[in-house]
């Protein structure tokens, strides 16, 4: 019976449903889905017009309540103006429990059909522990080997996210990012990093940084890269340009981890036992070690490392080949050579012989057409800078027609035998050479009184038409032909008679013979008299006197003493009074002017014993002097001996005074 009145009821409820009203109830305002922080408070928006059921809020899907205050959910609350149909929810401190989808509804009524609004999410972000590297503060890898490092962050949400970081520089390149469930809508975030170490990477810090929403900021952790390493090498000459015959030490650089390194040296890949230190000195290094290659092999506990250096010995050119003669065809081209080595390279330049002019530079000249004007010895010259320069020769000879260099005009002596030179020059060698005059054509051999013979000499092939007993009739013109591959020369020859020699020459060279055998007679008369003169006046010697600026005679201040060849019979002897002479005032030896000449006319030529005066004070021999005078007047012969200085420290003193001094001439 109760089941009964209830289908009738709904029975009822249906038809009122059915006939509508044209106000029905309907959301205004739905709630959206919002992500919050834990803690924080947060409102869920609905608003209905025309509210007709009962409004309440469910939280997947299970229903909260229709009271405002909401029984059982101290922190939920339902609030705005219910006159305007608000009904919206408040959750306030929120927890992760309150994470969910929320929906807010209005209850069907006899006339109206319930509604509910739209899902809203909301979410409760929880900040994840603290960033962890597993593989603690340092981290030992092996520079070129791959590396795994791992970073996490766990029990966040969402999960962490995790970003790498070297030396301040963000890690974009293999990272592998994976998120653990830890319960409770919790999650753990874990990020591995695959380094491929270097050497550089060598005590730089690699740090993990963790972010998440609930998060006011970043927060990381660090580690620090330990990368261990095969040595890097460096291996370094001193000096970089090792001159030839001089010594030069390689040295061998190394940064190794562990720092405990090994070395052994080889020479173009060959072990030189015994050299297992740093540095490897080499001694007396020659131009052969010019480009050898010298190893330094470092080794450590990870492993062996190695690095080259070539040696730069510097050192003067050295031919390497040369071309010695080019022979070439006259309108072909030609190409000289002239290779060289040298530490710098040299630079090579080219000229003719007997001229300055550059031609070329490199290891070749190349003449794209040639003639016989190429022909000629060229110059290779290698200049390296600091070490000197070397030359070499290269003959071009260009072959073409004959070139004929005899005079044209030659000369023979009527009655005499005379001969007519014919001299081809040139490459190549000639094929034939042929004299013609009057009709007559001859090559070798004789015909009537000439004869026609032909010798190689230095320059070429020499032609010679020799004439037996000249008569006038032969004074004429001789054609010489000359033929070779490349063509042929023909050159006219004069032939005339040597003019006799005239009587005016013959008796002008006579006269000069005997003038200059006069003259040679001459002088050795002269000669041999100034000798036996100097010889004479061996025994005399000179007396200088002081003479003030008035003219007046002082006293010497050094002792005077005689001097004569035979000292022991001067002893006994009493000088003869002396000849008549003139004295003449003369400055000191450094002060006379030796080029001037008084009017008194030459003195008698003298020497000093030794034919030389000495200077002393600047230590000079001068021959005699007094040959050249001063014009200064003569003075009273009275008061003058033969004397000599008695120290050269008082000439000094002398000297450095500069009184006149009176010259026995």
């Amino acid at each position: 019976m109760r089941l009964l009145s209830t289908i009738v009821a709904c029975l009822a409820l249906a038809g009122l449903v059915a006939r509508g009203s044209a106000q029905d109830q309907s959301f205004r305002e739905e709630p959206d889905s919002v992500a919050v922080r834990q803690g924080e408070t947060v409102t869920l928006t609905c608003a209905i017009d025309n509210v007709a059921g009962i409004v309440q809020w469910t939280k997947d899907n299970f229903a909260l309540g229709s009271d405002r205050a909401l029984p059982g959910y101290p922190r939920f609350t339902i609030t705005g103006d219910v006159n305007r149909g608000q009904y919206n929810l408040l959750v306030q401190d929120t927890l992760l429990e309150d994470d969910g989808t929320y929906q807010c509804q209005a209850s069907p009524t006899e006339t109206q059909q319930g509604i509910r609004s739209q899902n809203a999410q909301l979410t409760i972000y929880l900040p994840p522990d603290n960033p962890v590297i597993e593989e603690g503060s340092s981290v030992s890898v092996i520079a070129g080997q791959p590396k795994n490092v791992t970073c996490r962050a766990d029990n966040g949400k969402p999960a962490a996210t995790l970003t790498w970081w070297k030396d301040g520089q963000e890690i974009t390149e293999g990272i592998t990012y994976i998120t653990e469930d830890a319960g409770e809508k919790r999650k753990n975030g874990v990020s591995i990093l695959t380094l491929n170490p270097s050497v550089d990477d060598h005590g730089k810090v690699l740090t993990c940084q963790s972010s998440n929403p609930a998060m006011d900021a970043n927060k990381e952790t660090t580690t620090q890269l330990n990368v261990e390493h095969t040595p890097v090498v460096v291996v370094q000459s001193d000096p970089p340009l090792v001159e030839e015959g001089s010594s030069v030490s390689l040295s061998c650089e190394s940064r190794a981890n562990p720092g405990e390194v090994n070395y052994q040296w080889k020479k173009n890949g060959v072990v030189l036992a015994g050299e297992n230190g740093q540095v490897l000195r080499l001694n007396n290094v020659r131009r052969e070690d010019n480009l050898q290659v010298f190893t330094c092999d470092a080794t450590n506990a990870v492993g062996t490392n190695s690095a080259n250096i070539t040696l730069s010995v510097q050192y003067g050119p050295e031919p390497l080949k040369t071309t010695g003669q080019v022979i070439v065809d006259r309108g072909t081209s030609a190409t000289l050579v002239c290779k060289w080595s040298g530490n710098p390279s040299p630079t090579i330049m080219w000229t003719k012989k007997g001229s300055s002019s550059v031609l070329g530079t490199g290891d070749t000249l190349t003449f794209p057409i040639v003639d016989q004007s190429h022909s000629g010895t060229y110059q290779c010259t290698a200049v390296v800078p600091g070490s000197g320069e070397d030359s070499r020769e290269v003959v071009l000879i260009v072959n073409g027609p004959p070139i004929i260099s005899s005079f044209e005009v030659q000369y023979a002596s009527s009655g005499d035998e005379g001969q007519i030179e014919c001299l081809s020059s040139n490459s190549p060698p000639p094929s034939r050479m042929a004299w013609t005059w009057n009709g007559i054509m001859l090559d070798t051999g004789t015909e009537g009184r000439f004869t026609a013979e032909q010798r190689d000499v230095h320059g070429g092939r020499l032609s010679v038409l020799t004439v037996s007993k000249v008569q006038a009739g032969d004074f004429a013109e001789y054609n010489c032909t000359v033929w070779n591959r490349l063509g042929l020369t023909s050159k006219i020859i004069t032939l005339r008679q040597k003019e006799p020699l005239p009587l005016a020459a013959i008796v002008g060279g006579a006269v000069a013979g005997l003038v200059l055998i006069l003259v040679i007679v001459l002088l050795v008369f002269v000669f041999c008299h100034r000798r036996r003169k100097k010889q004479g006046a061996s025994n005399e010697s000179i007396t200088r006197l002081e003479v003030r600026a008035d003219g007046q005679e002082t006293p010497p201040k050094e002792k005077v003493e005689i001097i004569h060849r035979d000292h022991e019979a001067a002893k006994d002897k009493v000088p003869p009074p002396p000849p008549q002479r003139k004295y003449y005032i003369t400055a000191d030896y450094d002060d006379r002017d030796y080029s001037s000449k008084t009017s008194l006319g030459a003195p008698p030529p003298w020497t000093p014993p030794g034919g030389t005066y000495q200077d002393y004070k600047n230590g000079n021999l001068y021959s005699n002097p007094y040959n050249n005078y001063s014009s200064y007047p003569a003075v009273s012969e009275h008061s003058y001996e033969r004397a000599s200085i008695a120290s050269r420290a008082s000439r000094a003193s002398e000297a450095q005074k500069k009184p006149r001094m009176m010259t026995h001439v």
